[in-house]
């Protein structure tokens, strides 16, 4: 009789702790649950704010150094300068006019980055540190703006330093870096408009 009794003491406490191992497992994250939900609810409809540029951009470029470079950027061939610090970008776009050739755009960026550099110091202003990310530089230099299908003599380029890059680069955005494939793609475009037409 004793054996039956310590027999059922002990199958009633091993039971009784997996219940409430269940219990406790399935109560915690119902209890975690409704906390977030609570606490939401709570904070609905009042804006969070935030800066997510916290712990970087630093040193902060000011509005005197973008007027500095504003009046920097003075060219015989440049018709129009715009200067803007959005995002973490200082966008600079260099209107020229409309004769002004490739090489020479080429030549105004160079001159233009260096004329920065002179104002806000790349490896300072335009180079992550180790615990923080600073600006990025996009300098864009064009003679006109082309439409539809008259681009000749149209030339566009950009002048990129990523503030993760070591160094600057010049892309000319107004020329297909692959003609072959480009005028592939034109050929094919051509046949569609002329299957079309018909």
């Amino acid at each position: 009789m004793s054996k039956k009794k310590k027999l059922t003491k002990s199958t009633f406490s091993s039971q009784s702790i997996i219940y409430i191992i269940a219990i406790v497992v399935i109560i915690v994250p119902l209890l975690l649950l409704g906390v977030v939900y609570f606490s939401t609810k709570e904070n609905a409809g009042s804006p969070t704010f935030g800066d997510r540029f916290e712990t970087s951009l630093d040193p902060a470029i000011e509005r005197t150094q973008l007027k500095e470079i504003e009046k920097a950027l003075v060219y015989n061939d440049v018709e129009n300068v715009e200067v803007n610090l959005k995002s973490a970008t200082l966008r600079i776009t260099l209107d020229t006019k409309d004769n002004v050739g490739s090489d020479r755009i080429t030549a105004i960026l160079k001159d233009a980055y260096k004329k920065v550099d002179a104002i806000l110091p790349v490896k300072t202003y335009f180079m992550n540190q180790e615990n923080k990310k600073m600006y990025d530089l996009d300098i864009h230099a064009y003679n006109f703006l082309a439409e539809e299908d008259n681009t000749k003599g149209w030339v566009y380029k950009e002048l990129i330093k990523n503030a993760a890059a070591k160094s600057s680069k010049i892309d000319t955005l107004s020329a297909p870096r692959d003609k072959e494939t480009s005028d592939t793609l034109l050929q094919q475009q051509e046949a569609l408009k002329q299957q079309e037409g018909q």
